[in-house]
């Protein structure tokens, strides 16, 4: 197991990754002077560089480069919905966004919303595995465990239009 940061300025944080021999494993926010230990937990290990694949690709998406994560080599870890849920999110474009109700329908549970929100909130390769894209029907952005603040920045370096807490008009994928 490796881990290592990179600095996300924009938003006053540390972007921790957490790798291992069969891929990205978990990726937390964290404040600017948190260390391993405090953003992944006892016995994380010191801080290295993040190593190819990893490093370049997210470091260039946080730049605002147009970079595909979803080909990165991941090592998720959940239930059965969680992972059903995961895999789903990976199929959202970068610069769309869904509602937890049409992800619910997408992976046949109509009325998961709530559960997929919760699946949502366990994910422990955000950014990767784009969570930021999933928002409330009303098309407010809803939760996101870094904070409301990275999940708008996220969106907005993938071309999102917000106003307020609300996206813009013509950016919600139903389908």
């Amino acid at each position: 197991m490796g881990c290592g940061f990179i600095e996300v300025p924009a938003v006053s944080a540390r972007l921790w990754a957490l790798w291992g021999e069969a891929g990205l494993r978990r990726i937390e926010w964290a404040a600017e002077e948190d260390g391993a230990d405090s953003a992944l937990g006892a016995g994380a290990g010191d801080p290295e560089s993040i190593p190819e694949p990893y490093g370049d690709a997210l470091a260039a998406y946080l730049a605002g480069e147009p970079i595909d994560l979803t080909s990165l080599p991941l090592d998720l870890r959940g239930t059965e919905f969680q992972l059903k849920v995961w895999r789903a999110l990976l199929t959202i474009p970068r610069g769309n966004v869904r509602t937890y109700a049409s992800v619910a329908n997408d992976i046949g549970s109509p009325r998961g919303m709530r559960a997929v929100g919760a699946a949502n909130g366990a994910n422990p390769i955000p950014v990767v595995v784009p969570c930021h894209r999933v928002v409330e029907a009303g098309m407010r952005l809803g939760g996101y465990s870094g904070g409301l603040h990275i999940k708008r920045h996220l969106l907005e370096l993938e071309g999102v239009k917000l106003v307020g807490d609300e996206v813009h008009a013509g950016q919600l994928s139903l389908i």
